[in-house]
């Protein structure tokens, strides 16, 4: 009785950067827990990879190649949704990042890339579906936000304010568009991923270091985010508003990366 509550089938999930790491693993559950997956990336051969290895497993996907920071792009991506499926019920913004910037350093223009990256695709993508979501009378988004959000990080300030910005949204988006549609984030710490694996590569020792600085003492695995999301995406679920914190434990940053006094 109790697991029949995570079932999903029948609900479509659109998933916006889902080639790889986190959206890919999370995209994946979903599906895996009966959900019809739509799951958007820039490069083509990574998203149909993902939904491939979606319909493989017995699931139902489509993959559409698009930068959730357009708006024509997230148009055509709901669009998708619901000429295969007919509706939209989960939202995952997923897509965000930045690159490694000395505060002094950080051009405008890397700035406010940065805030679109992490929040203008949100609030894109958010407003489009969150149309479809009124009218059907329910639906969850899900915007998965950073540790960073709450400690700062050397040589990451443009991210770590984006991520800031993506929970102030999150939390004004839940208050506008409760009771119909639910609306929280993740804050993650540091997951295993392709990417912080060709990180960790490049400084010997690094790994050890970060676990160590970790109280769970490993690294997040991308599936438990999927499980959060699946929770977060049943119809039942009491939780709106909220900053869910997946990372191990850790109260300030946990980065191995070296980065000098001024």
């Amino acid at each position: 009785m109790a697991l029949e509550q995570f079932d999903l089938t029948g609900q479509v999930a659109i998933v916006t950067g889902a080639g790889k790491g986190v959206g890919q693993g999370i995209a994946q559950v979903l599906a895996e827990a009966g959900a019809a997956v739509v799951g958007t990336a820039r490069t083509e051969s990574d998203i149909a990879a993902t939904i491939s290895g979606i319909e493989r497993a017995g699931g139902k996907g489509v993959a559409v190649v698009a930068d959730a920071m357009s708006r024509p792009d997230g148009e055509r991506v709901v669009a998708a949704a619901m000429e295969n499926f007919g509706r939209v019920d989960i939202l995952v913004n997923n897509v965000g990042g930045s690159t490694y910037a000395r505060f002094l350093d950080i051009t405008d223009e890397d700035f406010r890339h940065t805030f679109d990256w992490c929040v203008t695709s949100a609030f894109i993508m958010s407003q489009l579906t969150a149309r479809h979501m009124n009218e059907a009378g329910r639906g969850s988004i899900i915007n998965i936000s950073s540790g960073s959000a709450r400690f700062g990080i050397r040589a990451l300030a443009a991210y770590c304010t984006a991520k800031g910005g993506l929970e102030a949204l999150t939390r004004a988006m839940a208050q506008e568009l409760a009771p119909k549609i639910r609306v929280n984030a993740i804050a993650l710490g540091s997951f295993a991923t392709e990417g912080l694996q060709g990180s960790l590569d490049m400084m010997p020792g690094s790994l050890e270091k970060m676990n160590a600085a970790t109280p769970l003492r490993r690294l997040g695995d991308v599936a438990d985010l999927g499980r959060l999301c699946v929770y977060l995406s049943t119809r039942d679920c009491y939780a709106t508003n909220a900053i869910f914190h997946v990372d191990g434990g850790i109260e300030s940053n946990n980065s191995p990366l070296p980065i000098p006094d001024y």
